[in-house]
């Protein structure tokens, strides 16, 4: 099916020369491009605020991320035109680094995480002002509310209160239990502080390195924005499912305190308590 060009308008896409280069992901939503050797993120799940988050980080950094050359929603379907970075995924060489180039992807990455969180927001969502995307808004639809989505928020106690928004939604006739009680009591002890940009799927998929092992590209800001500071660490961490990236993360993203990693942990479990997960 034929895509038109949102830089133009009038440049017409013919996808059947175009080469899937997701076929092992959910959505499958990557494109080659072969004929202007560009790539295409097109889905459903797909939306403007990503292009707009590499933008902001190619703009105001120096970490490294594909060129954005339009983007566009049309019909529920987000369509986004960016070059093509070769390289291979980190997650293919973890295993296989020796302890000078680990330690040179680690310093790398490092760098490019202090200079994005660096970067402030004066609310807590999506670029463009929109709902957030942080993994607490992210699990099985709220009871009753399939499209319920959650943010942007003006400060962090609007966002600690839409964490037990979230909690509450979650709950058969939204209704609170003890154990909830005091979960909610130490969500709101949280406190207050400002928005920082965040990544928010940090993978060893979504860092591209070349032959020499060197970071190349970071992918992938479908749900990237504003957010608490913490959020970096415990997304990248809670998700890791490798022994070796699990240590990295550790010099690459500012640890949280144990404690707060513990209350985060509690109240994802929390969250799909009755999702039959």
């Amino acid at each position: 099916m034929p895509v038109v060009l949102d830089t133009d308008l009038t440049t017409v896409v013919d996808m059947t020369r175009a080469k899937n280069i997701a076929v092992d992901k959910i959505d499958k939503s990557l494109w080659h491009l072969q004929d202007s050797d560009r790539i295409l993120k097109r889905g459903p799940n797909v939306k403007v605020s990503e292009a707009e988050a590499l933008r902001f980080v190619a703009s105001l950094t120096h970490v490294p991320v594909p060129q954005v050359f339009g983007a566009y929603e049309k019909d529920g379907i987000g369509n986004i035109f960016m070059s093509r970075v070769k390289g291979r995924p980190l997650y293919d060489v973890l295993y296989i680094m020796d302890e000078v180039q680990m330690e040179r992807v680690t310093e790398q990455l490092s760098g490019f995480v202090r200079s994005w969180m660096d970067l402030r927001g004066d609310f807590f969502g999506s670029m463009g002002f929109k709902p957030c995307h942080d993994i607490f808004f992210q699990h099985l639809p709220a009871i009753n509310m399939p499209h319920r989505e959650y943010g942007p928020f003006r400060s962090r106690t609007e966002y600690c209160n839409g964490l037990i928004d979230a909690l509450q939604n979650s709950r058969p006739n939204g209704l609170f239990d003890a154990n909830d009680a005091h979960l909610i009591e130490r969500i709101q002890r949280l406190g207050d502080g400002c928005a920082v940009f965040c990544h928010g799927d940090l993978t060893p998929d979504n860092i591209l390195v070349d032959d020499q092992l060197n970071v190349v590209a970071v992918v992938d800001m479908g749900v990237s924005g504003f957010s608490i500071p913490e959020r970096e660490y415990f997304e990248a961490k809670s998700r890791a499912r490798n022994a070796v990236w699990s240590s990295m993360i550790d010099r690459i993203i500012p640890k949280i305190p144990d404690g707060t990693y513990a209350l985060l942990s509690e109240l994802e479990l929390e969250l799909v308590r009755y999702s039959g997960l």
